[in-house]
């Protein structure tokens, strides 16, 4: 734990350096986090709490992985499934999310980003394989994403504040949606997987195999 938060306050250190860039630096870092994934995205948010306070961190984190959450949407749209598979090292999620129905698709994909234990920044670039416009897409990523940042946001704050009961506030607020997140995560599970189309043949898509099941 004391790796961790000395781990936190060398990259605040270090990000304080750029001077007034300080603000940039730390959006572009952030935005990063979504597509590229240096680092914990949850490690970045603790950050900006820490730099900015809570309400400028959650402002600014909000609108950076927003930003990077829309561009690999948009480059996904654009470039097409090699471009997922590369970024994601063939991920078993691009198969999963592909096959969910897809008047089920927005509703998995809003759990995906309020639930933690699953990969939100990797379902952006999922997303983008299916007919998502992109404006509900945006929409889904600004409700389901901002509640996390927001609350690892103060918590990156209260990391430096000088008032512990703040801080302990926040963390316990946090645990308590982690416990609930987690006892409801085989549930969250059951219900992407009930939500499916039948595993398609090889050599046939998800929607093909649609398509069969609804011959029968």
């Amino acid at each position: 734990m004391l790796k961790y938060l000395g781990t936190i306050d060398a990259l605040k250190t270090y990000l304080l350096g750029f001077g007034p860039w300080t603000p940039a630096v730390y959006f572009i870092l952030q935005m990063l986090q979504v597509i590229l994934a240096p680092l914990p995205g949850g490690t970045t948010t603790l950050i900006g709490g820490a730099l900015f306070g809570g309400l400028w961190g959650t402002v600014i984190s909000s609108a950076a992985v927003i930003l990077g959450s829309c561009a690999v949407f948009a480059l996904t749209k654009r470039l097409g499934r090699p471009f997922v598979v590369k970024f994601s090292h063939n991920s078993p999620w691009i198969e999963k999310f592909e096959s969910i129905h897809e008047d089920k698709m927005e509703t998995i994909l809003f759990l995906i980003f309020i639930f933690p234990a699953f990969p939100d920044d990797l379902i952006c670039f999922v997303a983008g394989l299916t007919k998502i416009p992109f404006r509900r897409f945006l929409l889904l990523c600004v409700v389901g994403r901002t509640p996390g940042i927001l609350l690892n946001t103060l918590i990156g704050a209260g990391i430096m504040s000088e008032n512990p009961t703040q801080l302990i506030i926040f963390v316990a607020i946090y645990a308590v949606f982690i416990v609930i997140f987690l006892l409801n995560t085989k549930r969250l599970s059951a219900y992407i997987e009930k939500h499916r189309y039948h595993q398609p043949e090889k050599g046939t898509s998800p929607h093909e195999s649609k398509n069969h099941t609804n011959t029968k």
